[in-house]
């Protein structure tokens, strides 16, 4: 029998009919990477008088998983389908899919969940429920990576992983794709270009909890709930009149809405639609930087928005993501 390498434990997920009914992991991400970590809570008792513990009882048991990797076209719609809402594409242009997430400000979101299996032929695990709480998405010059954490139920240890995994289309979006856009209003939005704009970051934190109902049928986790979710957006803009123009905004309390763009050159369509990620949001200021911060020689000023129920756009965000991907 070899010996478990690292370098061998693969990645393959499939989505969920019924949420924590684990299914075929038939899907193989190259672009994303999941990093698991077991989440074991036990309560350990020492009775008085004696120096050691006589009991320890375990208590709940999860999966913790590290998401990273370089966006694609493709595979973002994955963690998009899991932290915003449950997208179902479109086709438009012959070929293109599009697929919109616009979550609900005051109901719950339906989202999808996901099994996952991780190993190789040596050994390998599954756990089912895998559901992501963090998602952020950076864009720079240097390169749109993501980043976040999602929570699964325990650990199913030695299974064989699903054989002949199919791969998502890839599609790396780079960053000559990306353009920032700032608008005072929703109907604008996409219609003033930053051409100073040097990072763009889009943070969605403490997305969903799991809940622990008393049930012996249940080894883990039983559900999930929505929790108040934590959405910012920072920017950094050159400090010159166009950047420093926005404290104004900030002090003032106003609303503005970012457009956040990557266009690639490839058709995904047959003649009109390009690949695409966009990323459309309300907000409003709530921080700022040193108006000289240093970026390789440029000052630059940075900006924290907290994402914002707009009553006039009737949302908060909205992301659009073209590809050829039909279905999850």
């Amino acid at each position: 029998m070899p010996e478990r390498s690292v370098v061998s434990q693969a990645i393959q997920i499939g989505v969920e009919t019924t949420a924590g009914t684990a299914v075929s992991a038939s899907k193989l991400l190259n672009s994303l990477a999941f990093e698991p970590g077991v989440e074991f809570e036990s309560t350990v008792f020492r009775p008085m008088g004696q120096k050691y513990p006589s009991m320890v009882v375990p208590n709940r048991e999860w999966m913790t998983w590290g998401i990273s990797g370089p966006a694609a076209y493709g595979e973002i719609v994955y963690p998009l389908n899991s932290v915003l809402v449950a997208s179902t594409a479109s086709t438009s242009d012959t070929s293109a899919k599009i697929w919109t997430f616009t979550p609900a400000a005051r109901t719950e979101d339906t989202v999808k969940t996901f099994t996952i299996e991780q190993g190789s032929s040596v050994r390998a695990h599954k756990a089912a429920y895998l559901l992501v709480q963090d998602y952020n998405l950076e864009f720079t010059r240097a390169g749109i990576a993501q980043s976040g954490t999602a929570i699964s139920q325990r650990l199913t240890d030695g299974i064989t992983m699903t054989g002949s995994p199919t791969a998502v289309e890839e599609k790396p979006i780079i960053p000559t794709h990306v353009d920032c856009f700032i608008d005072s209003t929703s109907a604008g939005l996409g219609g003033t270009k930053m051409t100073r704009a040097f990072r763009v970051a889009l943070n969605i934190g403490n997305r969903f909890g799991p809940v622990w109902p008393l049930d012996s049928t249940a080894p883990s986790y039983s559900s999930h709930v929505e929790t108040e979710p934590t959405v910012q957006c920072e920017v950094r803009l050159e400090s010159d009149a166009t950047g420093m123009g926005f404290l104004t905004n900030a002090r003032a309390g106003d609303t503005r809405f970012l457009r956040l763009r990557a266009t690639s050159t490839e058709l995904a369509g047959a003649a009109t639609l390009f690949y695409e990620a966009r990323f459309d949001m309300a907000m409003k200021i709530e921080a700022v930087s040193s108006p000289v911060e240093d970026e390789d020689g440029v000052a630059v000023v940075n900006y924290t928005g907290r994402i914002v129920y707009d009553v006039t756009w009737t949302k908060a965000l909205e992301a659009r993501v073209i590809n050829k991907v039909s279905a999850l």
